[in-house]
């Protein structure tokens, strides 16, 4: 009895110390979420997951000491990083600022080292900020002061992407200044624009380009959270994911917010660099059809919650994705040997969501060249539209879809 009341007391005294107590899983696993609502200690907690960053980590962080806004806190997560990521740390003097904590664990990827963040951060709103890029002067304020203007849950500002193998060239993504006043909103008008191809993109089209600039970027970076939003909704970043967590992030967001005000102000360097993760990831045709499989997957998931918890049906959000990624594959797979993109094909096409989009899209309103190929996947013709792909591509015609 003794050594369980001395267990029960040293629970206290680490709950009490450190203000949270708790384990994170799987994020479907609600019932592990159990994390203490702080009280708020910072009006912003600022998160940066690092792995191997090391030569941007000083750009990023003095892109935050400069704002004229200082009620925050920096939470560096090191996913385990094999460069000298803690020596720089403490070169640059950031392990003697009180207001810098820096945790080291082994290397879990991007998703479970924001949650990691997530679970010691005490600011009244939360920023995910992606180490090798960094913010404009003024940013914190900005929206901080925006964000309390209407005690708002989230606020969506616009950035820059800066392609720094190409000399800085870059370009804007802003909003037009707005507010959603309601979930129903939210979910019904917003969220189609983060989360895939839609039926009604698809009713609208006009051309590719046109369909691509139709959604949102859904970087997570793009976004001020109110933290008590993410705790008493239990969000948080799903694993084993590598394209799309921050597309799935803010679905389970928008599910539960109630209120998100759109700036105008372009606030946020995006960097992408010659050779990224990105890109390394989409040059691996069979781990492309992995990374579709888990995408389509984790849609299933979200489509479970709103429905559960909004009796709203979300597959006309995507549906437009997952037959376009179909296309995607045959192209992508038709550059490998027939056999095994067969059997890569043969993966993803199986899936009950894939099966049930393809014959309820309608197709209707897109161009020929676009419509064809679909037509034949819905009377399953798959294999033949992969083989004509392999003789277009041998006869040295150029394939775009």
């Amino acid at each position: 009895m003794n050594g369980l009341v001395f267990h029960f007391l040293i629970i206290y005294f680490i709950n009490s110390y450190f203000g949270y107590i708790g384990y994170w899983k799987n994020v479907d696993e609600t019932s592990s979420f159990r994390i203490k609502r702080n009280t708020n200690k910072y009006a912003v907690s600022i998160i940066l997951p690092c792995y191997n960053v090391s030569q941007y980590i000083e750009r990023a962080i003095d892109s935050i000491l400069i704002q004229d806004f200082k009620d925050y806190e920096i939470i560096i997560i090191n996913d385990g990083s094999t460069d000298n990521l803690l020596q720089k740390c403490d070169d640059l003097g950031y392990t003697e600022k009180g207001y810098i904590k820096i945790l080291s664990f082994k290397n879990q990827g991007l998703s479970q080292a924001r949650n990691e963040g997530l679970k010691i951060a005490q600011g009244e709103y939360v920023y995910f900020f992606d180490p090798d890029d960094y913010i404009n002067q003024g940013m914190l304020s900005k929206v901080y002061l925006k964000a309390k203007e209407g005690n708002y849950d989230a606020v969506h500002f616009g950035f820059q992407t800066i392609y720094e193998d190409q000399g800085g060239i870059h370009y804007d993504k802003a909003e037009s200044p707005y507010v959603y006043q309601t979930n129903d909103e939210i979910i019904h008008n917003y969220l189609p624009r983060f989360l895939g191809i839609t039926q009604d993109n698809i009713n609208s089209f006009v051309d590719l380009n046109h369909l691509w600039n139709s959604k949102e970027f859904s970087g997570v970076w793009r976004f001020l959270y109110k933290r008590s939003v993410l705790i008493d909704n239990k969000i948080l970043f799903p694993k084993g994911i590598k394209l799309i967590e921050d597309k799935l992030f803010n679905a389970r967001f928008f599910c539960y917010a109630k209120t998100i005000a759109l700036m105008d102000d372009v606030l946020y360097n995006y960097v992408i660099k010659e050779k990224g993760l990105l890109t390394s990831s989409l040059n691996n045709v069979k781990g492309l059809v992995e990374d579709k499989i888990i995408g389509i997957e984790q849609r299933a998931i979200l489509r479970n919650l709103y429905l559960k918890e909004k009796n709203i049906d979300i597959f006309s959000y995507y549906i437009g994705t997952i037959v376009f990624s179909a296309l995607e594959l045959i192209m992508r797979l038709s550059d490998i040997s027939f056999f095994s993109s067969r059997k890569e094909l043969k993966r993803y096409m199986n899936m009950e969501d894939v099966r049930v989009g393809i014959k309820e899209i309608d197709v209707s309103h897109l161009p020929l060249k676009l419509r064809l190929p679909i037509v034949m996947l819905k009377y399953r013709l798959t294999y033949l539209l992969l083989g004509g792909m392999r003789v277009l591509k041998m006869m040295g015609l150029k394939v775009n879809i």
